[in-house]
């Protein structure tokens, strides 16, 4: 009896949760839709180019629907549950809300896997290529052969300096390393015409290297041909590449931000929020399904079109959190991984306190 009561739950919820989905992305698609006729009507640019533009900028916005197609499938098909009074039936079984719950949750769990990955697999690339697009075909910006002017501490404690770093080729040209010793006192320079990157390390060509065994005493200088270092920096850690945390996956984020702590490039308590976000956002189907079927049994009045009023009021409130919290976190004044988490911690009390309420 249990096990059947569970498959039909999760199937009713299937239907609701794809209208609410397509019904969000619909919505959220008109924004970026109107931009790209705009630029397709005032601009000549080709219909083409926009449509790909377009599909390609799409995926951002779709992890923000997965939520949110939880939370209306929950409240119309729990909704549906009390008026037909399948749940009083239920209870008058022996079974309690606790106990209906977990086909609920197991749905949001595979909601949730299914979002965390396609924000790993889908999204990071689709933000590339339509960031690209518009540079590119749209805007019509040359994208620079090289960065200028990069300074980065290394994992082996130098500070490096490189006049030009062609990402591409992996050849960075005029470049400097120094190493200090804990006492701030410089203890040896290399200087090189050019570094080039292969099999996992660096070789640095025409190098004069001088070593100073103490403040006043600097040794002669050494030329060498090459000389082989071994950095985990890569051409596109000199590069300083200007991704934004959503046009990467987790694993890339996480090794940039670990990249640039090590080497004291750039605070990256903003990066680190982002981060966050990446693991706070799919976790969101989690408790909007738990509110979503609380509420959709407080209301078993109410038909499609009030829950989905309410679902939008919801979400609005939660996105109204999100924004507020994550601003905090970004301006330093709260922990990152809180400010991430902290709008679905208040909906996880208020779930639990609409729970008690309803099994009571």
């Amino acid at each position: 009896m249990i096990k059947v009561l569970d498959k039909y739950i999760f199937k009713s919820l299937i239907g609701p949760f794809f209208f609410g989905f397509f019904l969000f992305v619909t919505i959220i698609a008109i924004d970026p839709m109107i931009n790209a006729l705009q630029y397709v009507i005032n601009e000549n640019t080709s219909f083409t180019v926009m449509i790909r533009w377009f599909f390609n900028r799409l995926p951002q916005d779709m992890i923000f629907t997965f939520p949110m197609s939880v939370l209306l499938a929950n409240l119309l098909v729990f909704g549906q549950m009390s008026r037909g009074s399948e749940t009083i039936a239920m209870r008058a079984g022996g079974i309690n809300f606790y106990r209906i719950l977990v086909p609920v949750l197991a749905f949001a769990i595979l909601v949730t896997i299914v979002s965390f990955v396609f924000n790993e697999t889908v999204v990071p690339g689709s933000n590339r290529r339509a960031k690209t697009i518009k540079r590119q075909e749209i805007m019509k910006l040359i994208e620079p052969e090289s960065t200028e002017n990069s300074i980065l501490r290394t994992s082996d404690g130098a500070f490096a300096y490189a006049r030009k770093v062609f990402e591409k080729r992996g050849i960075m040209e005029r470049v400097l390393f120094e190493y200090y010793d804990s006492n701030g006192i410089l203890t040896k320079r290399l200087s090189a015409s050019e570094a080039q990157y292969t099999n996992d390390h660096w070789i640095l060509k025409n190098v004069i290297e001088q070593t100073y065994n103490d403040k006043n005493n600097l040794a002669d200088p050494v030329s060498k041909p090459n000389i082989d270092l071994y950095i985990s920096e890569k051409p596109s850690d000199f590069a300083r590449e200007t991704k934004r945390p959503t046009e990467m996956s987790y694993s890339e984020l996480k090794a940039r931000i670990e990249a640039y702590e090590r080497s004291q490039f750039m605070d990256t308590t903003e990066m680190r929020v982002g981060l966050a976000m990446k693991t706070s956002l799919p976790f969101a189907s989690f408790f909007f399904a738990i509110i979503g079927a609380s509420f959709g049994l407080t209301n078993s009045r109410s038909g499609a079109f009030v829950g989905f009023g309410v679902s939008i009021g919801i979400i609005f409130f939660y996105y109204v959190l999100m924004s507020f919290f994550s601003a905090l976190g970004k301006s330093g004044y709260m922990n990152p991984m809180l400010s991430a988490w902290m709008q679905n911690i208040i909906f996880a009390f208020i779930g639990i306190y609409i729970v008690r309420s309803v099994n009571e």
